[in-house]
């Protein structure tokens, strides 16, 4: 992706509500400005999602896990997946730091964090100032789709920006786990067998 596709990308971003359909390293992904109320609401709302389910973050970097997660207390086991498997198809659920993000944690106190392995999402990440809130794009309950065809036909033009990245042959969720009693627990296993 050239620097003027993710620089068109970004401006969708920063714009007030918006959503973005894009690739990500699992599946396509629904994501938005963490921070911009409007865009979780519109999320939710695209894709039918119970609003009762929190969304997860993707992040650029290990030190911007900090901002948003209490890891003071992690094992160095816990710190060792992180340095093992980040950027990759691991989502890590942290206690919560703060209450910035409240609007798309459901009332949970934890955080679901990842950081994607993934070219243009990581330069994207890079170039913004704000996490992105995302969830697999599909309509809640049903099957992820693997292109931007798929996508446009289902939602239409409620998603403001659909990013083609082709057609996904190998689109295995991320693997879940957490970390929030400081020992590492599986939720889902993912591509990563851990």
């Amino acid at each position: 992706m050239s620097d003027m596709e993710s620089i068109d990308i970004i401006k969708v971003l920063s714009d007030k509500g918006k959503v973005v359909a894009i690739k990500t390293d699992t599946v396509y992904g629904l994501v938005c400005n963490a921070f911009d109320k409007l865009a979780v609401q519109n999320i939710y709302k695209i894709k039918n999602r119970e609003t009762k389910k929190p969304l997860s973050i993707f992040v650029r970097d290990i030190s911007q896990v900090d901002k948003y997660a209490e890891t003071k207390n992690l094992t160095e086991y816990s710190k060792n997946l992180m340095k093992k498997y980040w950027p990759g198809k691991l989502t890590i659920v942290f206690k919560k730091k703060g209450n910035e993000l409240d609007h798309l944690l459901s009332g949970f106190d934890s955080i679901a964090i990842r950081i994607p392995n993934d070219d243009t999402l990581l330069d994207i990440l890079n170039k913004i100032d704000f996490p992105l809130a995302q969830t697999s794009c599909n309509i809640s309950g049903e099957k992820e789709f693997i292109s931007a065809k798929e996508i446009k036909l289902a939602f239409g033009d409620k998603i403001d920006l659909i990013v083609d990245g082709g057609v996904l042959s190998d689109n295995k969720p991320s693997t879940i786990i957490s970390v929030e009693h400081n020992e590492p627990i599986v939720l889902r296993f993912g591509d990563i067998k851990i």
